[in-house]
Formats: structure tokens, sequence, C-alpha cells
């Protein structure tokens, strides 16, 4: 995760340099089907199996390290007035490679709602990826609330085991569509995150309720990625490494760098990650 949160840096560095804006003030109804893994805090490095030629493909997605503040993408930022998760501003900035490698995703999410929507007519062809992931969305569909929250949170967590994208696709940062990871039932921070993220919409909560975001973890001391869902006007947080569900402004060791939703790329006004 520390490829990921060198853009927010970039982004406050350019910030500072050109001129900054102000900153602003669980359980299923029944087993899942899915390896079980621990409740608590686990690391994100266990080794999973290395795939195929064909599975790497993508594997040349623009690499967010590659980044460079410019004087003219500065001329293009904005600051947004709503509140975002965390309770901090979010610097919209102009379009980069960061946000063309979220478009990118989206791209490969939008081919993987086709075979959904194939498979919610035709089970009998329905990939095994595909069926688990609806039946995560139903889990979800069948509560309310923060229910459904903890219902598609702890289903994910049970999904999933940790795997760096070193051990799994030979590269430092992939980010990797819902399908795919649940295809190979492994994947780091950012992969349970983007699984989240999708279910959570596909279940019916509204696009602009929810946000990636990656923060940068100070006890820990690294990058990480979690989903933050505003429920009742309080952002809430969804995490792999726990099934408990928080308030984002009580997780104080957590200092927000990158926003990913529907409106694109957008990193958040503070110098509280800075090391």
């Amino acid at each position: 995760m520390a490829v990921f949160a060198q853009v927010g840096r970039i982004l406050f560095l350019a910030a500072v340099i050109f001129g900054s804006p102000a900153q602003a003030n669980a359980h299923p109804s029944e087993p899942f089907p899915a390896p079980q893994v621990a409740a608590g805090e686990r690391p994100d490095d266990e080794a999973a199996a290395v795939p195929s030629r064909n599975e790497l493909e993508n594997s040349t997605l623009p690499r967010v390290t590659s980044l460079k503040p410019s004087r003219n993408d500065h001329g293009q930022e904005q600051t947004t007035i709503a509140l975002e998760p965390f309770g901090r501003q979010l610097m919209v900035a102009s379009p980069n490679e960061v946000s063309a490698k979220w478009a990118e995703l989206q791209s490969r999410i939008l081919l993987e709602e086709r075979i959904l929507a194939a498979c919610r007519f035709d089970d009998g062809t329905c990939p095994a990826a595909a069926r688990q992931f609806l039946y995560i969305v139903e889990l979800g569909r069948q509560r309310q609330g923060r229910a459904r929250l903890g219902e598609i949170n702890r289903a994910v967590n049970l999904s999933i085991k940790p795997a760096s994208d070193w051990a799994q696709y030979g590269v430092a940062d992939f980010w990797s569509a819902p399908l795919a990871t649940l295809s190979v039932g492994a994947g780091d921070c950012e992969d349970y995150a983007i699984v989240k993220y999708v279910a959570l919409r596909e279940s019916g909560i509204v696009p602009d309720d929810l946000r990636l975001v990656i923060v940068y973890d100070i006890k820990r001391e690294t990058d990480h990625a979690v989903v933050a869902v505003r429920l009742d006007q309080e952002w809430l947080i969804l995490d792999n490494r726990t099934l408990i569900m928080v308030n984002a402004e009580e997780a104080g060791h957590y200092h927000p760098l990158i926003v990913l939703d529907q409106r694109g790329v957008g990193a958040f006004a503070t110098v509280a990650f800075l090391r």
C-alpha cells in the first residue's frame, strides 16, 4: 500500500509549493462458504499462488510512483465543500495517472457486471466467483442500515485471504476487480476494499455514500485501504483487519490520504500523513 499513498503526498507537496487551498476543519444468517480467517488483525503479505501469464496481462497498468507534481496541473485543482470521511476537506485533482488507473479498473468492473447480469438469467453457466459475489450481495440486501454494512464487511473478510501483489502478480501494486479477486480467494487490502465497494453498491448503497479511502496507519507505520460508507450522516469504516465497524472520526490511528469514488480521485488536504 506504500505505492498507493505516494500520490497523496505528491498532491499535498504540490499544493504546498504552488499554493494550497484552505483546510476545513455482523453475522450472516448461514455459514459463508469461504476460507475461515481470524476476526482480528492480520498481515497483508501472506503468500498466494502465482497466476498464469494470461492473468498478468493487465500488470502493465500505470504506476502511481511515476507521478510528478506539475504547475500546470495545480491550476486546475479545486476544493470541495462537502464533508468527507474523517471530517476533512478534499482537493479534487485534475486528470492524472492515478485517475486513469481508477478509470481502467472501472472498465474491468463493468465487464464483470455483464457477467453478473448473465448469471441472474442463467445460473447454470455462472462462474463460481460470480455466484459467490451475488451471494454476498444478497446477504446485504436481506438487511437494512448498519446490519447491511456488517453483513457485507464480514462476508468479504471471510472470503479472501491476505496476499501481497508481489506474491500474486509479481508487481508492487495491482488493482484487481471483484470477481478476479474472489476467483483466487486472495488479495491485499485494496482488493478487499474494491470487492466491498462494488458489493455495497450492488446491494443498494448509493454511490454518493461510498468512498474507497487510502489511509496511513500510524500504529503499523504503513499505508492501508478501507471503505467508508455514509449512514445517517455518519461515515463508517469497513476494514479487512476487523469485523468491527467504527466511525471514521474515531479511527484516530488512520490518517486519510486519497479518496477513490464515482467522481474520480481526490487527495485530503492534510499534513498529518507526512513522515
